[in-house]
């Protein structure tokens, strides 16, 4: 039942960090069983009952190590870290590429959750048509880059109130 609830999770759990979770948890049980009865049958043809305890530890360590990978993506988008995969030079680099935009400044990049990434910043922009602007780049972003939830502060003179900008 595990190892079938596991393979469930399979797919899902590369882009889900809770789906991640579900699946190694799965996937320990799994293995755990699968030990247990490995190390039985062991035991039963040699008689060596350090197998047990061999075993058990073999399988803690395994499970010790998937849990502080979990633990550590845990923790980075807790801390609001850029998201996995996702450059912010190459985000910044695109959005300073848009015609009419001569600066981008104060990027932030964050999850949301573990399945939407937002971003915040600044742009130094001369362009006429700020709706159009707006709609091009946040479709490219979520398209592109998977940054849905995009918040672009338009701005018609250069950033030096802001003390550093980007370099586009």
């Amino acid at each position: 039942m595990n190892t079938g609830s596991a393979l469930l999770f399979m797919k899902s759990q590369k882009d889900d960090l809770n789906a991640k979770g579900a699946f190694l948890h799965m996937a320990a049980d799994a293995a755990v069983s699968g030990a247990v009865v490995l190390a039985a049958l062991g035991i039963l043809l040699t008689g060596q009952t350090w197998i047990d305890p061999a075993v058990a530890i073999a399988v803690s360590l395994l499970i010790a190590g998937t849990a502080a990978g979990l633990f550590r993506a845990a923790l980075h988008l807790s801390l609001d870290g850029v998201p996995e995969g996702i450059d912010p030079q190459a985000v910044a680099t695109f959005i300073g590429d848009q015609p009419g935009v001569t600066n981008v400044h104060d990027l932030h990049i964050w999850a949301l959750s573990t399945t939407r990434t937002a971003l915040a910043a600044h742009v130094v922009w001369q362009g006429t048509d700020a709706d159009a602007f707006l709609d091009k780049v946040t479709d490219e972003l979520d398209h592109d880059f998977g940054i849905g939830h995009v918040t672009l502060q338009l701005e018609t003179t250069p950033c030096e109130r802001a003390g550093v900008c980007l370099a586009t």
